[in-house]
């Protein structure tokens, strides 16, 4: 066998061992993960929602003042929070890194439809200046 392709076995093994073997943290779930994590998944679908980064800190932010619930989403817990109640749960790997992933794609949506918008109002100006030009000989 191939001594790289041995070393690249050993770490694809090392890498399955870390994530989801022994080495993993062990605290008791308590049923309120899934609950929290479909709050997360309606509110990210909910169009009154509001979606913030903070780069720095890697902390995401889901504001939706109708329904008066705020989101933090930060190092592996989900925070939850009304004027009445305060909830913080933390999540496995693997969940964390599904409920990252989900709120990054639809900010990164929101993102190109800004793009999107914002170019199609350029193409428009380009069009009226294009008619006047023509016009104006």
């Amino acid at each position: 066998m191939n001594f790289n392709r041995m070393c690249k076995k050993i770490a694809v093994y090392w890498h399955r061992l870390c994530r989801y073997g022994s080495f993993k943290p062990n605290w008791d779930e308590n049923g309120y993960e899934k609950l929290s994590l479909a709050i997360v998944r309606k509110l990210l679908n909910h169009p009154e929602s509001k979606f913030t980064i903070a780069p720095i800190s890697t902390k995401r932010y889901i504001i939706n003042k109708k329904l008066d619930i705020f989101i933090i989403i930060e190092d592996g817990r989900v925070e939850i929070t009304n004027h009445v109640y305060h909830y913080v749960i933390r999540l496995n790997v693997r969940d964390y890194e599904k409920i990252v992933n989900q709120f990054d794609k639809y900010v990164d949506n929101v993102r190109l439809n800004y793009e999107n918008e914002i170019k199609s109002q350029i193409s428009n100006s380009l069009m009226n200046i294009y008619q006047n030009v023509i016009k104006d000989k």
